[in-house]
């Protein structure tokens, strides 16, 4: 399956983001644009690859789905304390790309410090929540009471192993039903992620400490579509 859809209107996708119709409004979560830059200033070098990858899916997104709006949960770049002149060319040239074809919404995540004098001339807006009819839509590194919610921030992630210990390591989605949050899986091809089969894991963000995540449906992005997982209290030692 390519698409599954959660709620009422709300779908999750293959291609690592919400799909809203009945909107036309694509979600997407955590691009951490910059993130060679950041390890090359702390001494590790490894290939400029990560913009055009995400450049490349975000428009077969948009080719696919054709959106009226695209949202953007937060953590579009990845330097916490200053912009690196690559990241600020590279972030430029993506929120540019968008804007040729669909409005551009940024909600501002813990990596999104000065975001706004990367995008001050090209006026897009940068908000802390985005509310999409009665759905709120945050980045998840702070606390938020309201629900439905939709979020990114914890990077949900889960490893799959087998007899010899190799193993996959799979983007997720997460779904808390009775609570009603949804959390998307980082669209940064770079972004580890949060192992969400090691339950000794604290998750990152407030509301999910504050939630019953062990709840949460768990739903994997692989290359033939969503994988649906069942419950996180039951992937504890999953295995190929």
């Amino acid at each position: 399956m390519e698409e599954i859809e959660l709620i009422p209107g709300v779908r999750i996708t293959s291609h690592q983001c919400l799909w809203m119709p009945e909107d036309a409004t694509i979600v997407v979560a955590d691009l951490h644009i910059g993130y060679e830059s950041a390890l090359e200033h702390n001494g590790v070098h490894i290939p400029r690859i990560q913009t055009d990858a995400v450049e490349n899916t975000l428009n077969e997104i948009i080719d696919t789905y054709c959106p009226d709006r695209m949202i953007i949960a937060g953590d579009i770049k990845h330097e916490f304390s200053r912009n690196l002149s690559q990241e600020f060319k590279d972030v430029r040239r993506i929120v540019d790309g968008l804007l040729d074809h669909t409005e551009v919404i940024l909600v501002k995540g813990n990596h999104d410090n000065y975001l706004e004098n990367i995008v001050s001339r090209i006026e897009v807006p940068v908000v802390d929540k985005f509310v999409q009819k009665d759905i709120t839509i945050v980045h998840g590194h702070s606390g938020c009471d309201d629900r439905p919610l939709i979020m990114g921030h914890e990077h949900p992630s889960i490893k799959l192993v087998d007899k010899v210990g190799a193993y996959l390591k799979l983007p997720c989605f997460m779904h808390l039903k009775k609570e009603g949050i949804i959390v998307l899986p980082a669209f940064s091809p770079l972004a580890s992620g949060t192992d969400l089969s090691a339950v000794s894991n604290e998750f990152l963000s407030p509301i999910l400490r504050r939630s019953n995540a062990e709840s949460a449906e768990i739903y994997a992005c692989t290359d033939i579509g969503i994988l649906p997982l069942g419950a996180l209290s039951g992937l504890e030692g999953l295995r190929l």
